[in-house]
This record gives structure tokens, sequence and C-alpha cells, in this order.
């Protein structure tokens, strides 16, 4: 018996090492971890429409997938054809590459995965074609009627577990592109405004990620990327929160840098830039935070970074309102202590990278408070110097107590010249 069970042992796992690839994948779509899911789980789900496998079969999701075949009869209508053959025929040829961008084995047959990957990279192209003509859609159309649903949808695209590989979607839009001068870039464009920070123009740079959310993500942390530099300073673990760091003597300005990730401080002011909170701001940094922490190819967590930056400056509803106050941050909640809730939340279970990009702002900040002499100015400043009424009455004080030293100072000269004109 003991042998034979030996025997099976083998076999099985013979057969494990004969079917494992003699050129291991490097896949690019992941689940979240559970570290990060469990903080917020519906985060990282998609709300209305399931793009690639892991959600596919959620009931709640079904009823978008008949508008994924409306969508690719659109598709097909703008080349004047009536059948899919020479896009299953492109898209095969892909299946296996795709599969091995899946960090998980996938549960579909060759035909099932080919259908999903063109129906929802169709389905891509077509809703994002929307945007760039309005005006050449049927008005009987959900999506056109309806906003809330196109916000939405543009948010499920965002979503990390909610992806396609992106080169299929470059294929399907090169078989189908009219002439040379369509580039693919024109259908990122109306995944911008609705992301980290708006860009208003149509983005004409370089397509590099391996999905939607990886290449929006590339867009909106390339100028930041291209002028960061290093001091060379020790990671400081914390920094004083925005109110302490107002008794302390630091004032925050708003900044007009093209970047949300470009912080500075300069004699004893931080510039930080504009940052709209809404309902949607969580889920949006939590899937890219989650991009950042699988994404292998760059060592730089750009969004992870800035967000453990302002959750170390955010600790109460007070320190929201300081940065409120300061036009820093752009409150669309219902009261500070939502955007608190919002940054406090965002801020657990991240990795920042080993090159913190603020560790030259955290040790100067560090440094400035560690000086008392900051602190007593500051409290000065707060007390007796903060409207005209208290500095009146202090200027009031001290011009009282100047004339008081005169008059005794006077006094005391005059008894002087008493007693010697007395001697």
């Amino acid at each position: 018996m003991s042998e034979r069970r030996d025997d099976s042992v083998t076999v099985n796992i013979d057969n494990m090492l004969n079917n494992l690839s003699s050129t291991p994948s490097k896949p690019s779509m992941f689940r979240v971890a559970d570290n990060l899911r469990s903080i917020n789980p519906e985060a990282y789900d998609p709300q209305i429409i399931a793009i690639g496998p892991f959600h596919r079969s959620k009931p709640s999701l079904q009823k978008m997938e008949q508008l994924k075949v409306r969508y690719l009869k659109l598709f097909l209508q703008r080349r004047k054809e009536s059948s899919v053959e020479r896009y299953v025929t492109t898209i095969r040829h892909l299946e296996d590459r795709a599969r091995k961008c899946y960090a998980e084995d996938i549960k579909l047959d060759k035909d099932k995965f080919v259908q999903m990957l063109i129906l929802d990279g169709c389905f891509i192209i077509e809703f994002l074609y929307m945007f760039l003509h309005p005006y050449s859609w049927d008005e009987d159309n959900p999506i056109v009627q309806y906003e809330p649903i196109q916000r939405q949808l543009l948010h499920d695209l965002m979503v990390f577990e909610n992806q396609i590989p992106f080169f299929i979607v470059e294929r399907l839009f090169n078989v189908i592109k009219i002439n040379d001068r369509d580039k693919i870039n024109i259908i990122i464009w109306p995944l911008l405004p609705n992301c980290i920070f708006p860009l208003d123009d149509r983005y004409e740079g370089p397509i590099t990620g391996h999905h939607l959310l990886g290449i929006v993500h590339g867009i909106q942390c390339s100028s930041f990327a291209n002028r960061l530099s290093h001091r060379g300073y020790e990671y400081t673990h914390n920094i004083d929160s925005a109110a302490e760091l107002e008794k302390a003597g630091i004032s925050f300005e708003k900044s007009e840098s093209g970047s949300l990730f470009h912080i500075k401080f300069e004699n004893k002011v931080m510039r930080i830039p504009k940052w709209e909170i809404s309902d949607s701001t969580e889920s949006l940094f939590r899937n890219m935070i989650a991009y950042e922490h699988y994404n292998t190819e760059s060592p730089q967590k750009y969004v992870t970074e800035y967000v453990f930056f302002m959750h170390c400056l955010v600790h109460s509803p007070e320190d929201a309102k300081v940065l409120q106050h300061s036009e820093i941050i752009i409150n669309h909640l219902r009261n500070n202590e939502m955007v608190y809730g919002v940054i406090n939340q965002l801020g657990k279970n991240i990795i920042i990278s080993d090159e913190f990009p603020y560790s030259n702002i955290f040790f100067d900040a560090n440094r400035h408070c560690a000086k008392r002499r900051n602190r007593w100015m500051a409290t000065l400043k707060r007390e007796y110097f903060s409207n005209p009424w208290t500095t009146s009455s202090v200027f009031a004080a001290i011009s009282l107590l100047v004339l008081t030293f005169i008059q005794a100072t006077f006094a005391i000269l005059s008894y002087c010249n008493d007693l010697k004109k007395g001697n």
C-alpha cells in the first residue's frame, strides 16, 4: 500500500513538473491582496460592468453583457462589416499570450476566453470613442442618455481587477482604423479627466502600460517622475500633523503645479497642489495603490507615497480643516470628518518605497519644529498678532509700558538732581 502511494505521489509531482512552462510568465493582472482589500472590499469591485475574467460571473453585472453585444454591432457597423470572423482569427493568435498576463489560471476554454476578449475589447473602444464623437450616437443608447452611467463605467474601467491586456485593445483598434493618422492615444483621453488630477487636453504622448489602469497611472505620474530628485536624506518615519505644523510656524499654501505629487517646503511654507476629494476618490486611489503594489517594473510608488504623506498631515478633522482653509483640499463631501475618514482609510496597510520622494520635506520640517525658538515665535504670532484687535492691544500695552518706563526714568533723574542740589 505504501509503495503504491509513493508511486502515485511521484507520478503526480512528475506531471506537475512536466506541465510547468520552461519560461515562467510575468503576469500583469492580479487579484488584490487581502491586506489591501480588507479595508474597503467594495472599492476594488466593478459596479455595473465586468471587464476581463475576474468578475464576469457576478449576477449583478450580467445586464451589461447584452450591451457589450450591442456595442460590438456598432463596432462592426462603423466598418460596414457583418461578421467578426477576421477579429476572431486575429485574437485567437493572441489567446495564449493574453492568458499569461493573469496571475492565476483562468477557468475558461479557448473559445470562451477569445469571445470575452473580443466583446470586452470592442466595448472599450466603442465606449471611449463615444466621447470623441458624441453627436453621432443613437439617442436611445442608455449610456448616452444617463451621465451617471457614463461616470460609473469610466470608474469601472479604472478598477485594478477589471482589466484585459491592452495589446488586445490595440490590435482591435489597429484592425478597424481608417487611416494611419488614427492613433490609439485618442481612446485614452476620456479616462484622464476623471482620474487623480484632470488633464484637459487630448493626450498625444507615448502609451506605456499593460492595461488601461496602468496606462493612465503612467500618464498621471510622468510629469512628477521627470523632475523627481533626491537630496540623500535618510527617510524620517513621520511628520507632525498640519495643525501641529501650524503651531510651529509652518504655513500652508496651494501650489499651482501641474502634478498633484509635486510638494515643496521652502522658507517655512509648505506648498501642496489642490486635491479634490469626492465620493469616488477612495476607490480610484485604492486601485492606483493596488497597481503600484504589484508593479515590479518601477521601484517608485508615486500615488502610495503621496497618500502616505497626506495621511501623516491629516490626523484629525481639524487637520483637514487647516488644509481646506488653505485651498489645498477641495471638499466635495459633507464635512471635514468625512475628508479625514477618506484619508485615514487610504493610509492603512500601505508600503512605501525605499526612495521616499518626500524625505527631504520630512527632514526639513522636523528640523524646523525641533527648534524651540520657532515654536515660541509661532505662539507669539498666533496669540498676540493673529488679528488687528489683539495686535492693537499688544502695541497699546507696549506703548504704555514704554511711557511708564520713561516716566519712571525721568522721575529718578529728577530725584537724583534734587539730591545733588541739596548737597
